[in-house]
């Protein structure tokens, strides 16, 4: 899977997920299954970008975490016009 199509997965899991937590509530077994699924969504998404070819190498002396942060940010920001569907 490329970087474009992780990218629709994850958006189209969070407005899934939204909705499942809105409905059913945080503690539903379908709510937490899908937040799992969103989960091993990101960590392959995660991964790939540390794979990719094009990626700038990654500085030893950087803090992963930073890193990371980044990476979820950019995630968490795109197609924000999702989370209002009905």
């Amino acid at each position: 899977m490329r970087l474009e199509q992780f990218e629709e997965a994850i958006n189209e899991k969070k407005v899934e997920m939204i909705k499942l937590g809105m409905r059913k509530g945080l503690q539903n077994e379908e709510t937490i299954y899908c937040s799992q699924e969103l989960d091993k969504l990101l960590n392959d998404y995660n991964r790939l970008l540390m794979e990719d070819k094009h990626s700038k190498p990654i500085n030893p002396y950087v803090d992963l975490s930073s890193i990371i942060l980044k990476h979820l940010q950019r995630i968490l920001s795109i197609h924000h016009r999702y989370f209002f569907i009905n």
